[in-house]
């Protein structure tokens, strides 16, 4: 936004480098002032704490070596423990929900092998609380009993302890082959 006013001095102010420019202007110059700023609002920052990876986008691992056997998966075994963690939240953040987004299989409550050529048929990814890891999460669900809501307590903590959990997907079908499903984590929050 720029204002033009008669004055003796000329100011540039811009809010993102925080300084204040000025110069004399003979009594009969106009005064232009300009400022500009990011303004933006208040958001969360989050990241992913377990497997590989800078936080933003990491690789969960499952399996001794990244292996495991139809029985472990059939036994409902084969797990491993991460967490969903708020890195940078304002104060005032009172409510804190999370789809868990990607390809899901003939089980709402399971992402797909997206392996193709080689890969792991009737075989999921589940996740769910680590407290509670036999009521696993809707994926694509915006339904608030079937997606993550944060408890106030894990708000305070700024962690949700999750585990994903290999299952099949059609009972006693599960065969062998490689096995890779991407979930994405959409925050929803005030």
């Amino acid at each position: 936004m720029t204002f033009t006013l008669n004055h003796f001095v000329r100011c540039i102010y811009a809010a993102t480098l925080l300084s204040v420019t000025c110069g004399y202007a003979r009594a009969a110059d106009n005064l232009d002032v300009t400022f500009t700023a990011n303004i933006r609002e208040t958001t969360c920052d989050m990241a992913i704490s377990g497997g590989t990876g800078n936080g933003k986008n990491n690789t969960i691992t499952l399996g001794t070596n990244a292996k495991t056997r139809i029985d472990t998966i059939a036994a409902g075994t084969a797990t491993t423990d991460f967490k969903l963690v708020l890195t940078e939240c304002p104060s005032s953040l009172s409510s804190l929900k999370t789809t868990v987004s990607g390809s899901a299989s003939t089980v709402k409550t399971a992402i797909a092998n997206s392996e193709t050529s080689g890969g792991a048929s009737y075989v999921g990814v589940s996740i769910a609380r680590s407290s509670a890891p036999t009521t696993p999460f809707e994926i694509n669900s915006t339904d608030d009993s079937k997606r993550i809501v944060w408890t106030p307590g894990e708000i305070t903590a700024k962690e949700v302890p999750l585990t994903a959990k290999l299952v099949e997907t059609q009972a006693g079908s599960a065969t062998t082959g490689t096995f890779s499903a991407v979930a994405t984590f959409n925050f929803y929050y005030e």
